[in-house]
């Protein structure tokens, strides 16, 4: 199959959504038809009537805080702009349906390698640096240019800082005295062995809170990546994993579950891409949690007020950390916006402006640019354990990887192959084969091949 018809059926939807961090409950504001809120003669104008569309997925905190800053944008420029806002286990197959459509917002939150996947099929996005409006003065551009471009074009803003963290609930920690605070830095067989020591003492109690998807995305992915180091998929599109590599991967997780220190899948499918929302989280009643740290805000509930960091587990003999330190989210402009210019000096005073900053918090994570972080601090308005997450994420970062780590269709073939050895449909060994030989068309459609 040829790249370009593999990436048609892409943005047509039949390639599963990007398997990501979800959070919050679903909501979804959409104008009943793209264009009924849009007038091109107002667009090119004093930015008065100027109707856009944003979209982003996020938790509550998130899509309350973004909608308080664009009633703020709207009172200080008269700027509309409605807010399509929605968890993330259908947002990737809605807006590249969108995009094939030419119905798509004007201002879109991206995970970075939708940058790459969407490039190949079409150009949807503006070059940011085509226009004069962006103050990257704010920015560090070495960054900013490394996840968020293709080829020489700059498609997106990095909105905030991300990286692998173990959260761990203290209340459950002080009641049970499991042995873990910020300085701790297991391997993956200390968390076998402390997690065995756990149930035994609190048997009601789930020592590892998790779901298909974030096992896939922050257990199984890491436990390989450090085996091998570098790449996940290397840039000549060749796997940079070995089957042995992977079937170890696999031998973990059925072990870890197996030992009852997670959840059985059956128990938390219904849950899978809102991991928050499972009672076992909800009611404080898990010890520990691997996700991403800009997800902290989405996991404070009645029951759980207080929740530390450290460092994700890593092997002993580690090649590689593993750890994923990455922008948490992106920002794009569609190039067939009814304002391009309206959309670009939005973003730039949601990413600079410091009353835009101080609206919006850490609810996307912590800040890209040192000065919103800077504003936040000295205003007590950044999570201190939230900083702390990214602060070790970041001193313990593994290889940068490319945007084929998170490529949809591998990941949707990874996750389905995963669930099987849970389920016992295959064993380890069966699993690595089968992955190594199901990806190869996948990739080489990715090659051009």
């Amino acid at each position: 199959m040829s790249k370009k018809k593999w990436m048609a059926l892409l943005l047509a939807g039949v390639v599963s959504a990007s398997a990501l961090a979800g959070c919050g409950n679903q909501q979804t504001k959409t104008p009943e038809a793209a264009g009924e809120t849009q007038e091109q003669d107002s667009a090119e104008g004093s930015g008065r009537n100027v109707n856009l569309r944003f979209c982003w997925w996020g938790s509550d905190t998130r899509h309350e805080k973004t909608l308080e800053a664009l009633a703020k944008y709207e009172e200080l420029t008269g700027v509309h702009i409605e807010g399509e806002y929605s968890t993330i286990s259908s947002y990737y197959e809605k807006l590249v349906t969108q995009l094939a459509g030419g119905t798509a917002p004007d201002i879109v939150q991206l995970d970075y390698p939708w940058i790459t996947e969407l490039a190949a099929q079409g150009d949807f996005f503006i070059n940011m640096e085509d226009y004069d409006i962006i103050d990257f003065s704010k920015f560090d551009m070495d960054y900013t240019k490394g996840w968020c471009s293709e080829g020489n074009k700059l498609a997106a803003l990095p909105m905030a800082q991300n990286g692998f963290t173990l959260f761990y609930n203290r209340d459950v920690v002080k009641e049970t005295g499991l042995a873990v605070d910020e300085s701790t830095e297991w391997t993956w067989d200390d968390m076998i062995a402390e997690g065995e020591k756990f149930k035994a003492a609190n048997p009601d109690k789930v020592f590892l809170h998790s779901d298909l998807h974030t096992l896939e995305k922050n257990v199984f992915k890491p436990y390989v990546l450090q085996q091998c180091g570098g790449q996940w998929i290397n840039d000549d599109f060749t796997v940079n994993f070995t089957e042995e590599q992977l079937a170890k991967a696999y031998s973990y997780l059925l072990e870890l579950e197996e030992k009852g220190l997670i959840q059985p899948l059956e128990e938390t499918m219904a849950y899978n891409g809102n991991i928050d929302q499972n009672p076992v989280w909800a009611n404080g009643e898990a010890a520990l949690l691997i996700r991403w740290a800009s997800d902290y805000p989405s996991l404070i509930n009645d029951n759980v007020q207080d929740i530390g960091c450290c460092r994700l587990p890593v092997l002993e003999d580690a090649g590689d950390t593993g750890i994923n330190c990455k922008p948490s989210m992106v920002l794009a402009i569609n190039k067939d916006s009814v304002s391009v210019e309206e959309c670009l000096k939005f973003a730039n005073w949601m990413m600079t402006d410091e009353e835009a900053i101080k609206i919006l918090g850490d609810c996307r994570g912590v800040p890209a640019t040192a000065e919103a972080r800077t504003i936040l601090e000295e205003n007590d308005l950044l999570n201190p354990d939230l900083k702390t997450g990214i602060e070790i994420a970041s001193a313990n970062a593994g290889t940068a990887q490319n945007g084929y780590h998170d490529n949809s269709e591998i990941t949707s073939i990874s996750t389905e192959i995963l669930s099987r050895v849970l389920y016992r449909d295959l064993t380890p060994e069966e699993a690595a084969q089968e992955l190594m030989n199901t990806i190869e068309e996948p990739l080489a459609a990715l090659a051009g091949n």
